[in-house]
């Protein structure tokens, strides 16, 4: 309950004016009282008189009149408008599904030659088109070796543009290839616009990686980043759907919507507090952080916005009087403001050497094995032959009807992936994952029967995409510090695809050593040592802050004494 306004009063004594410290309430009115010494406070209560709860604020006491005292006292502040957990969500979910247009996009690209390769190794097409082995092998690897030339710039496009116009700016390359798949007259179109499309994903993964690692809490971070891996699958399986529909030609048509829409949605949702910060736009940064919790006030984020502009000045590195300082810190352990012009950039070999820091490789390594292993699952490499390898292990259902049952499942464990990640956590999803992906591939290796195969290949896909696969970009999106981040996250990237290309361009020669069979065989032994890795090197990150995640990866703690005192730098 608000208190009413407090009446002050001061006592005038015969050389000085003096104030009455002591204060009552009165219990029957609720006014607050200052009228009389501690010693009559006391007389009065001791014999019980209750006329002392209801004294004017004008009545005299030994030693002068008292007299009100003109200085008004201000009422205590409101209370904070209770914020539900629904309204707080609501702009994080909305944010990410925004930014989650682009991982549709992504999926869809990666998917495109699925229904292509078919068609074209049958001779299909109206305009005459055709592959042969080598040609197909290298239209369904191609877009894997141009995104890590995307990946790695994206790093250095995504600082200077920030997270939200670099993810806009990230759908020209899919409109461009989108529209040259529509209208391709021969097959150097067709790779051209693979590339391209290559490009294009590389240049989206530090963006999308970033953002919602930068503008979700901790407890909803995990479920924010499953999310997005169902936009991912979504978009495989939307165009194994449209392939049973209309020609692969069309497909493109229809696709070039996507990016238009995806560029509008962006254009409605914050960038990331974290970044505004780093450029020193704090004011933007708080109207940033107060949409994103639910389009409150700045009172309901101080605290928040507090830790993140101290996080934020922490993670800086830069040179002032040729010492290299992460932040400048008061005696009292707090940051100290300084002004931009006392700093200057650092060079690009300091730079390097800031990025090789134990914080930095630790993680990224985790991030390099896990990729590795994922992508050797099996799912990765033979997705481009889905349809032909449906025919060849004759399954029960027709080829291109089974690659949507193949989705559909794949959907489906990213949505149960999303749903269960806060409970179950990361690490107990990621092992169990890759234990039933090398346990499906044993199957298809030593069982024949169509529907063996079918429901084989079935967990296959479901493991890949609830943790095998799934989890590995909500790690990227939290194990790497901020300062760096855009990099390691780019880095990350490029790693994945380099693999992913090596996976899918080494399917026909693998196949042609080892056989259908074999192969799976092969994939599942590799997913078994894939669990071990996990196993003694994967962190538990779920609902902890990104602050407490860098910190594990630091290599030696800093002590209270070993803080750079502002005082010895300047």
């Amino acid at each position: 309950m608000i208190q009413p306004p407090r009446k002050r009063a001061t006592m005038v004594g015969r050389h000085q004016e003096c104030s009455v410290s002591v204060e009552l309430h009165d219990l029957h009115h609720g006014n607050w009282i200052q009228a009389m010494t501690e010693t009559e406070v006391e007389e009065r209560e001791d014999m019980g008189d209750k006329r002392a709860a209801n004294l004017d604020a004008t009545i005299h006491v030994p030693g002068g009149p008292v007299k009100e005292d003109p200085t008004p006292v201000p009422d205590a502040p409101p209370p904070l408008e209770h914020v539900s957990a629904l309204r707080i969500a609501l702009p994080q979910v909305l944010a990410s599904t925004a930014k989650n247009m682009l991982l549709l996009d992504l999926g869809m690209t990666v998917a495109f030659s699925t229904i292509v390769i078919p068609a074209l190794r049958e001779g299909n097409d109206p305009k005459g088109l055709s592959f042969t082995p080598e040609e197909a092998s290298w239209f369904g690897s191609i877009l894997f070796l141009c995104q890590p030339l995307g990946s790695v710039l994206s790093g250095f496009i995504l600082e200077p543009l920030g997270r939200k116009y670099a993810m806009m700016v990230v759908n020209l390359p899919h409109l461009l290839g989108w529209f040259l798949l529509y209208t391709a007259a021969n097959k150097l179109t067709l790779y051209s616009a693979a590339m391209i499309m290559g490009l294009g994903v590389g240049f989206m993964e530090a963006p999308i990686i970033t953002y919602v690692g930068e503008i979700s809490q901790p407890r909803l971070r995990g479920t924010l980043t499953s999310y997005a891996n169902l936009f991912a699958t979504f978009g495989m399986n939307f165009i194994y759907i449209l392939g049973t529909l209309v020609t692969w030609r069309v497909a493109a048509a229809i696709s070039i919507a996507v990016p238009i829409v995806t560029i509008i949605a962006i254009s409605q949702v914050p960038e990331t507090p974290v970044w505004l910060m780093s450029r020193g736009r704090h004011k933007d940064a708080e109207n940033a952080l107060c949409w994103l919790r639910g389009w409150v006030s700045p009172e309901h984020v101080k605290k928040e916005f507090d830790e993140l502009s101290r996080y934020t000045e922490a993670t800086k590195l830069r040179k002032t009087n040729g010492v290299v300082n992460p932040a400048f810190t008061g005696d009292d352990g707090t940051v100290v403001q300084q002004p931009e012009k006392e700093f200057e950039e650092l060079t690009m070999k300091e730079k390097i050497k800031d990025f090789v820091r134990p914080s930095m490789l630790k993680p990224l390594g985790l991030i390099v094995g896990y990729f590795f292993f994922s992508n050797f699952t099996g799912i990765t490499a033979t997705r481009p032959y889905m349809v032909l390898i449906a025919r060849d292990y004759n399954m029960p259902l027709e080829a291109y009807k089974a690659t949507v049952v193949f989705g559909t499942v794949g959907f489906a464990g990213s949505v149960l992936c999303m749903l269960t990640v806060a409970k179950f956590k990361k690490r107990p999803i990621a092992l169990s994952s890759m234990i039933i992906a090398a346990i499906s591939a044993s199957f298809l290796c030593f069982f024949s029967h169509p529907w063996v195969s079918f429901f084989s290949y079935m967990a296959l896909a479901f493991s890949s995409s609830y943790g095998a696969q799934g989890l590995v970009w909500a790690l990227v999106s939290e194990v790497f510090p901020f300062r760096g981040r855009s990099m390691a996250s780019g880095l990350s990237a490029a790693s994945s695809y380099l693999i992913s290309f090596t996976a899918t361009k080494s399917f026909q020669s693998l196949e042609e050593l080892l056989g259908l069979r074999g192969l799976f065989m092969f994939y599942s032994v590799i997913t078994f040592i894939g669990f071990f890795f996990l196993y003694f090197i994967m962190p538990e990150t779920e609902g902890r802050p990104l602050e407490d995640i860098e910190k594990d990866y630091e290599k030696n703690k800093s002590k209270p004494n070993d803080k750079v005192k502002l005082d010895n730098v300047v």
